[in-house]
């Protein structure tokens, strides 16, 4: 067994193993993916073993297993699409879903423009929402989240709370990595808190795949920012 293997082994479920916990059959479970009433595979393997990755492409001939692997918060998503399909047909189940996840990440992001960092597209300065910067934050989250992106990158995808707060820790820790990279080493930084933010940000968000880690965020702003802040050099 290779790296990839085991960390999708360790990591995530099999689309068997997924219908299996739901109390599913697999012929359900498909039923429901080709609906559109649930994430897609976070990462899928071919036969040849090339690996399809919802945030980063291809990577071929991995030699990982083949198949289709979900996050195991998958679960809580497929029991309200259950829920949805059964009071209507596949089209009506969609629109309440999007209904639901949308109202959900936007009073996350609400709290989150309070506690953690400034939404100032979709927030005021009295905390009253801004529409059309709102609207745009929750489709594209909608849409990373149909796409199975965020089974790829939160540690814990089973809320709108824990997947806004994924996304606006990363937001926030760009933002400041940005502004170390642009102005002297440390400059106008409080070190500490920015530690602190990462460490809250690593425990958010997952290891991701020996292959795609090079390019993910958790290595631009857990092992490089805080190797940064440590040294206070400015990387080159």
């Amino acid at each position: 067994m290779n790296r990839t293997d085991a960390y999708l082994r360790h990591h995530y479920w099999t689309d068997t193993q997924l219908a299996n916990a739901c109390g599913l059959t697999l012929e359900q479970l498909d039923a429901l993916l080709a609906e559109d009433l649930v994430p897609a595979p976070s990462y899928v393997v071919s036969a040849d073993g090339t690996l399809h990755s919802a945030a980063f492409g291809e990577f071929p001939q991995t030699g990982a297993t083949p198949g289709r692997y979900f996050h195991p918060g998958t679960v809580a998503w497929v029991t309200r699409a259950q829920e949805a399909r059964a009071q209507g047909g596949a089209e009506a189940a969609r629109a309440t879903l999007e209904q639901r996840f949308r109202h959900g990440f936007a009073a996350a992001l609400a709290g989150l423009d309070r506690e953690l960092a400034r939404l100032p597209d979709s927030f005021d300065d009295h905390g009253t929402p801004i529409a059309a910067g709102l609207d745009t934050r929750t489709a594209g989250a909608w849409d990373a989240f149909r796409q199975g992106i965020f089974g790829l990158c939160v540690a814990d995808p089973a809320t709108e709370q824990a997947i806004a707060t994924k996304e606006i820790l990363q937001e926030a820790l760009t933002t400041l990595r940005e502004r170390h990279l642009r102005d002297a080493p440390g400059a106008d930084i409080d070190r500490t808190a920015a530690l602190a933010l990462i460490q809250r940000y690593a425990r958010a968000a997952m290891p991701f795949s020996p292959l795609e880690y090079p390019r993910s965020s958790r290595k631009r702003l857990v092992e490089d920012f805080a190797a940064d802040l440590h040294t206070g050099a400015v990387p080159g």
